[in-house]
């Protein structure tokens, strides 16, 4: 089975931002098909992971640097993530 080849890209975390934020706009207007939501989401990933920081920003930033992959990554925010989630969505926080 024949797979597409790799590319590799080096960006300044300026460049990828910018990318990232025409990314989101062109989903946003229902412009892009899967392949661009990947992208999207893979690039959100690398820019998470050269950032540093400090309480939950710090920690989902850690997440990224020690996943190996989109998926592992999206699958230890969600483990990390998912309560803290639940709980803001609960009826008891919610504005009146």
């Amino acid at each position: 089975m024949h797979r597409d080849p790799a590319v590799e890209l080096h960006l300044s975390l300026d460049e990828a931002q910018s990318l990232y934020a025409l990314l989101e706009d062109l989903l946003e207007k229902g412009e892009g098909d899967h392949n661009l939501g990947r992208t999207y989401r893979l690039l959100g990933w690398r820019i998470l992971a050269t950032r540093g920081g400090t309480g939950l920003t710090g920690r989902v930033a850690e997440l990224a640097r020690e996943a190996d992959s989109l998926e592992q990554y999206e699958v230890a925010r969600d483990d990390e993530l998912g309560p803290l989630l639940d709980g803001l969505e609960g009826a008891e926080n919610r504005d009146p």
